[in-house]
Order: structure tokens, then C-alpha cells, then sequence
């Protein structure tokens, strides 16, 4: 069997806040079964595995709703219209951290989940130094945490991180990853 794509016969949205919306689609599905999906309706961010000139691992220490935890989380946020995706990473980590990257790189931009779509850019940040005090927005509640690498690893072996994708990205891209026997 080919693998195509679904005809979407119907869109409804069911709920709207100002992050994301949730969508309830309907498809014809290639065998002619009518199916309804709820998707997340979100729109661009950006995710940044930042390390400090020290080589330690910046995170924003804050509660996250969803899991209902207090979480070690990389700085990230939403790209502002007409905004460019490199340059809300480096607006995200300054506001979120107080850090500025001597080196953005781009990772690429990992899908969310099969029924998400964000648009996520993921960077990784080196050489970072402290710059200015944190400049959080009004529903932000940040610590800044600095970790060695290898309890980084720890936590997204875990589970304890969201956008653990792009952490895996970064280090990855810093050659901080071996396979194990």
C-alpha cells in the first residue's frame, strides 16, 4: 500500500488561549473511514541548549504546569513576528538567563509530537557569560541553574525535561554523546 496524504474534510476550533489553540480536524482516511483528530495549534519558538564558558549547562529552574513539577528546563520561547529564529534564540536565553552565547549554532527544528503544529528552532549556545540581570516576562518565574554536563545527561535520561529533543541535539553537536555497549 502507498502511503498518502489525508483529505481534511472539516476544521473546528475547540479551545483558544494565547499560546496555542486546539483544532478538531476531520479526515477522510485512505481507506474511506471518517476520522476526527485534535490537534495542538501552536505557533514558532525557540529552544537553546546553552553552555557557559565553564562548560556547565545554563537552565531555567522553573514550575511547569503540565507536568506539575518544578523543572530544570532549557531557555526558549516564542519567535516575535517578523522576528528572525537565531536572533529570538539569543533574545530568549538574555531574557530568561541573563546570558549572552558567543556562538549560536543551528540544530534544526525537531517535531513536537504527530498531532503538534509548533514550528521549534533549536540552537545551541556556546561560550555563553553572564551579561545583565534576567528580564522575564510577567508570567515568568526563573532561576538560573548552572549543572556539569554529565547531571544534564542524567536528567534527560530521566525524563525530567521538557524539549529533551533538542538537549540530545546539542550535545550531540558538542560530541558529548558515546554509544554505550
Amino acid at each position: 500500500m502507498t502511503v498518502v496524504r489525508w483529505k481534511a474534510l472539516e476544521r473546528r476550533v475547540i479551545q483558544h488561549s494565547p499560546w496555542r489553540r486546539i483544532e478538531d480536524v476531520t479526515f477522510e482516511l485512505p481507506d474511506g473511514q471518517v476520522r476526527t483528530f485534535s490537534l495542538k495549534k501552536e505557533g514558532r519558538v525557540v529552544c537553546v541548549l546553552a553552555i557557559s564558558r565553564e562548560k556547565r549547562v545554563i537552565l531555567a529552574r522553573q514550575y511547569r504546569p503540565g507536568p506539575d513539577r518544578i523543572l530544570d528546563e532549557l531557555p526558549g520561547g516564542g519567535v516575535e513576528p517578523g522576528e528572525a529564529p537565531e536572533a529570538a534564540a539569543a533574545r530568549e536565553l538574555l531574557e530568561e538567563t541573563g546570558y549572552v552565547a558567543g556562538r549560536l549554532v543551528p540544530l534544526g527544528r525537531p517535531l513536537e509530537c504527530a498531532y503538534s503544529t509548533i514550528e521549534r528552532h533549536a540552537f545551541l549556545a556556546v561560550d555563553c557569560a553572564r551579561d545583565r540581570a534576567q528580564a522575564l516576562d510577567e508570567t515568568e518565574f526563573i532561576d538560573v541553574v548552572e549543572k556539569p554536563i554529565e547531571d544534564f545527561v542524567e536528567q534527560l535520561r530521566e525524563g525530567a525535561c521538557t524539549d529533551p529533543e533538542v538537549g540530545w541535539m546539542g550535545l550531540y553537536e558538542l560530541g558529548c554523546l558515546r554509544a554505550s555497549a
